[in-house]
């Protein structure tokens, strides 16, 4: 593990050598890895992480914090990831069940699991999966996801249609979306 400094605060980071095109950043409670392709230097791999240091920095400074619902909490030791495991389902299920009977859209399966880049997918078999990491967002976001993924029952794609059905039942839908994009920056 190798570190350096901005503005006096140390960043440890892991540099991994794969045949990629891009570079990636993933940030971690302790250390960030940078992912890059064989030919790209070390020293670029530390301008780059530099480059993203305010970032790094404001994210691993929350690693003490959780959110839940939409509120910030303490960790305190506590495994959030549990806390996600058993609060989301009891959440989410009665949303998914009111708005599957409004709009007249029920999913074959619903299943969650823990996923880095999804909120929720629907499948070709219309079953439907949600992240267990949407225990941090609000409720009016969560809803946003569940008619969103009820809506991929009806359209596959992310067509006029598509957005038409998820506008009828959920008016301000590019508020929501838009809020969702600003609440992944914090979380």
């Amino acid at each position: 593990m190798d570190k350096l400094f901005f503005n006096g605060v140390e960043i440890k980071y892991k540099i991994i050598k794969k045949p990629i095109k891009h570079i990636y950043l993933r940030i971690y409670d302790s250390h960030v890895e940078v992912s890059a392709n064989r030919f790209v230097s070390n020293d670029f791999v530390k301008k780059f992480i530099l480059k993203y240091a305010d970032h790094i920095i404001e994210k691993q400074k929350n690693v003490n914090y959780y959110y839940l619902f939409g509120k910030k909490y303490i960790k305190n030791g506590i495994d959030e990831k549990e806390i996600y495991k058993n609060k989301l389902p009891e959440v989410i299920l009665p949303i998914v069940y009111k708005y599957a009977n409004k709009m007249n859209l029920h999913p074959a399966k619903i299943s969650f699991r823990f996923n880095k880049t999804r909120w929720g997918s629907c499948s070709y078999k219309n079953s439907v999966s949600f992240n267990y990491f949407l225990a941090k967002l609000p409720i009016e976001l969560i809803e946003y996801v569940v008619v969103h993924e009820l809506a991929h029952i009806k359209h596959k794609n992310h067509g006029r249609n598509f957005w038409t059905l998820v506008e009828k039942y959920l008016p301000g839908v590019k508020i929501r979306r838009k809020n969702l994009r600003k609440f992944e920056k914090i979380i």
